[in-house]
């Protein structure tokens, strides 16, 4: 059980960092992903999901990649062999399920920052998930500890940021 949690913490924590990671940049000037472009009467992504953000969001996860590895060599762990940019590629896997669940919200006429429950809360992980098993096999426990976890983690990082001013919205 403990190579399990030991495997959950080196897949997932630089997904949930790169999820995270967008909101500090809300003070800078940014482009956006879907170029201002509209589908039907909705942006199909909205101002939220940025060039920068996307940028930030994978350097973040191929950043924390390599401390990760860093960490667990030190401490003689397990790990699971990833490059560090398969770490970027994991983030991309986590922004890209964000992007997709902007795009749901926006079709189902949602505003940006409107609660949309466990769409909000999952469309990384499922995205993130997905990439991490291009990248390599790992226990379906991964999947269940992520899927389990990550709407507590979500939200609890959610009433930080907000606490802190980088979110507007406590959800």
């Amino acid at each position: 059980m403990l190579n399990i949690i030991i495997s959950t913490i080196q897949l997932l924590l630089p997904a949930y960092l790169a999820n995270g990671a967008p909101t500090f940049l809300i003070k800078f000037k940014k482009h956006s992903l879907d170029f201002g472009k509209k589908w039907g009467k909705n942006r199909i992504f909205g101002e939220g999901k940025t060039f920068e953000g996307l940028i930030f969001a994978c350097l973040i996860a191929f950043i924390s990649g390599l401390l990760i590895k860093y960490v667990y060599y030190y401490l003689n762990l397990p790990w699971i062999n990833i490059t560090p940019f398969g770490y970027a590629f994991i983030g991309l896997g986590a922004m890209l399920g964000d992007l997709t669940g902007s795009f749901i919200k926006r079709r189902m006429n949602m505003k940006r920052g409107q609660n949309a429950g466990l769409l909000d809360m999952m469309d990384f992980m499922i995205g993130t998930l997905i990439f991490i098993r291009i990248l390599t096999e790992y226990s379906y426990w991964v999947m269940i500890i992520g899927l389990t976890l990550t709407p507590l983690i979500h939200r609890l990082a959610n009433i930080i940021g907000y606490k802190i001013g980088v979110k507007k919205e406590p959800w």
